[in-house]
């Protein structure tokens, strides 16, 4: 039975590994391997980074679909108003979550990624569109839905309007247990989403402080800065907040602060190898 088990485990990982040779992704990892000398994990991370970037502002990219669904601004006595979003279905990180934690898992990151993204692109899908997409039941979404909630994660869903101003994005839920001072490994293991996508997260909330202690404070500009939603620039601010107002938080988001304030210090030579620190937080 164990080498049946083992047998099963190899042949899924070929399989995952196959799907990321076939894309442009793979390819471009593989030049910044062999162009730049760069690691497996600082190539990765790069792409993730240029994805979330610039495929939110350009289009459908590889790995999007276009959806056609309710607008966030339909209400009752409105006419019925349709919008057509851009939707990040899978990424190459989702096959890592597969990998690791299974079906569910990935099928969750591929859910909060989709709702988050249409309601910042003026959106909201129901539990139907998002079983579309993923070729589930909405019974299915409606569990996944539960068991997120329970965490307090917030899931911007049609039909979930009333709790859209109630708890936190996957995102900021990432980035509070790191103020909390969970590990990398505790942190993939109680969220459920990869190692490169919760560097991309800090990485983000990073900015976001380098962008205060450049006296930006106008979550607006922030967002322009860091080239992120205002929605998630509030809620990163909002943690800040909380982290200051709480001796264990504050701790790690001073580290923070010296780390950046480090990094941003030392001699241009000296970045060149090590320009990924400010995700390398931990």
């Amino acid at each position: 039975m164990g080498n049946r088990s083992r047998r099963t485990s190899v042949h899924r990982k070929a399989e995952y590994e196959r799907l990321g040779k076939k894309t442009r992704e793979h390819r471009f990892v593989e030049t910044l391997e062999r162009e730049f000398e760069l690691s497996p994990r600082e190539s990765v991370g790069i792409l993730e980074v240029a994805k979330e970037t610039f495929l939110a502002s350009w289009g459908q990219g590889e790995g999007q679909v276009l959806y056609t669904c309710v607008s966030k601004e339909e209400g009752a006595g409105k006419k019925m108003e349709e919008v057509e979003v851009a939707l990040t279905h899978t990424v190459a990180s989702d096959y890592q979550v597969k990998e690791r934690h299974g079906d569910s898992a990935m099928r969750k990151v591929q859910l909060l990624r989709m709702t988050e993204e249409a309601y910042d692109r003026g959106g909201l899908l129901t539990e139907e569109d998002v079983g579309k997409l993923l070729g589930v039941s909405s019974r299915t979404i409606r569990r996944d839905v539960a068991e997120m909630m329970k965490d307090n994660v917030k899931v911007l869903l049609r039909g979930l309007q009333q709790d859209i101003g109630k708890g936190i994005s996957h995102k900021a839920w990432i980035v509070r247990l790191y103020l909390e001072q969970h590990t990398y490994t505790e942190i993939e293991r109680i969220s459920r989403h990869s190692l490169d996508a919760i560097r991309i997260y800090l990485s983000d909330f990073s900015r976001v402080v380098i962008a205060l202690e450049k006296g930006i404070t106008r979550a607006k500009e922030i967002a322009f800065f860091v080239g992120r939603s205002e929605r998630l620039v509030r809620e990163y601010l909002e943690l800040i907040t909380k982290a200051e107002e709480d001796e264990r938080q504050r701790e790690n988001l001073q580290r923070l602060k010296a780390r950046i304030a480090y990094g941003e210090k030392r001699p241009l030579e000296s970045k060149k190898k090590d320009y990924t620190m400010v995700w390398r937080l931990a």
